[in-house]
Parts: structure tokens; sequence; C-alpha cells
């Protein structure tokens, strides 16, 4: 996908020897970079790396992949597996018992700052797993990540990942609601952004949500339907941090729901 995209040109560029996966012909054609072997098939890939790096959407997805251990024992012993995926806690760490009994050394790790931060090499990492481990692969991962965080075992990069995104999406919601209430009040809708960009107000979510509401491109964001059940996919990860009703969330669901709401009502450009 896009962001796996942007990550393996930066591995690419750093020197190291890629094999790149994806199941698209469409996305795999995408990534240019010269002396990249391609595959379409993700356990010939692990058969011929080291390290291996997952960028599936879904926890289905993440499941289906490695859940039966086929994927770590053609990875082999002393292999490292990486989850770039936003998904469940409990499934990274259910996944790292079935690595674990191949040999194979799995790190959960969420990665923020979107594709062009990827290809400048500027991502945010939030890391889950041994810290010994990390270590061992910290070289590739500062071909794309300038800030490295540990926050402790396995599934405590999910868990920082997605506290990461519900504040995206809530911010997203809240800018988009405020662009909407202007056009109502009978300002003009980008008039109205430009100054709010040099206010108090400003920030990331302002300057990108316009464009969200028009996505182009390849991947998972290509289409707003699909923008929207990823996002959708993310909202419903934090409402599973903690059980029952606590008012932090709520604030933030709101927040973010506001955003799914409009991305619902709107139109593919």
């Amino acid at each position: 996908g896009s962001m796996g995209g942007a990550i393996a040109r930066r591995i690419a560029r750093g020197g190291y020897d890629l094999v790149a996966c994806d199941n698209d012909p469409e996305m795999l054609a995408a990534l240019d970079e010269t002396g990249v072997a391609r595959e379409s098939d993700a356990i010939a890939t692990a058969r011929q790396v080291e390290v291996l790096g997952c960028c599936v959407r879904t926890d289905g997805q993440l499941q289906d992949l490695a859940g039966d251990g086929r994927l770590f024992e053609a990875l082999g012993r002393g292999g490292t597996f990486i989850v770039h995926s936003t998904v469940k806690p409990a499934l990274v760490r259910r996944l790292a018992e079935v690595a674990k009994a191949h040999g194979v050394d799995l790190l959960d790790i969420g990665v923020s700052g979107g594709t062009a931060v990827a290809l400048d090499g500027g991502l945010l990492l939030l890391i889950g797993g041994d810290a010994a481990i990390i270590d061992r692969v910290r070289p590739v991962l500062a071909t794309y990540g300038k800030m490295l965080v540990h926050f402790g075992p396995i599934g405590r990069g999910m868990e920082a990942k997605i506290l990461n995104n519900i504040l995206a999406i809530a911010n997203y919601g809240m800018a988009v609601s405020v662009l909407d209430l202007g056009e109502k009040l009978d300002f003009d809708r980008e008039t109205l952004r430009e100054a709010l960009l040099g206010g108090s107000g400003a920030g990331v979510a302002l300057q990108v949500v316009e464009g969200m509401l028009a996505p182009s491109g390849l991947g998972a964001t290509s289409t707003i339907a699909r923008l929207h059940d990823l996002l959708k996919k993310d909202v419903d990860l934090a409402d599973a941090l903690v059980s029952g009703e606590d008012a932090s969330l709520a604030v933030l669901s709101a927040g973010a729901r506001a955003m799914l709401d409009r991305l619902a009502r709107t139109p593919e450009p």
C-alpha cells in the first residue's frame, strides 16, 4: 500500500537488499526503486529475508497472513517480524506467541506521519517489544523513522498508535466541522481555512482535511469510502481500549465520529 511502499523505498535507499511483496500488482509495480526484488506471495518473501515488515490493513488480514504460523516457519529461526499495521493489541500478543514457537521475534511498531513524511525518513515509530530486538533492527528502522519511542512489551506499540489515531481523527472531525459551520455563516470556505491556519486553532488537521474529502491515488485512501472504512477501523479499535464508559474516550470518539459522519455524507469526486 501507500505507507508500505514509502517505507520500502526508504529501506531500499538505505542500501539494504529488499524484497517487496504486495498482492495488488498495481501497487507492486508502483515501487520502481532499482535493485528491489518483487514477490506477490508472502511465504516466498519470508523465505528470502531476515526482517519481514507487515503493513496489511485489518486484523483479519494479519490473522490470515500469520495466524497459522506458516509465515514464521518460512521466515525461520532468528528472523524478526515487524507489525506496522494498526490492529488490536491482543492480536499482536497472540501472534508473538506463535512467532516464538518458530524461533521468530516479533515487534509491534505503529507508524505515524503519513506517506510524504515516510519518504523523507521522518516517521514517528511507536514500539512494543523487547529492547534487545529493537536494537538489533534499529539500523533498518532508522531508514524511515526519525523518532523511535519504546513503550514496553508487545502490544504497547499498538496501544500508543491507537491513541495517536483517535486524536488525529478527532482533530479532523473538529476541523471539518468548523469549516462547515463557517460556510453556514456565509464565510468563503477556503478563505476561512487559510485565515484559521494563521491563528491559535492552526494544526495539521486544518491543513489536510479538505484534501481528505477529495482523495486520489492508490491504496486504502484512494476513495472516500475506503478512507471512511480505514478511519472507522481505528475509531472502533480506540473504543475497545477501555472497558465500560470513559469520559476522556467519549470526547475523542465524538470528534472522530463527526469525521466519519462527514465522510459518509460526502459524494465521491
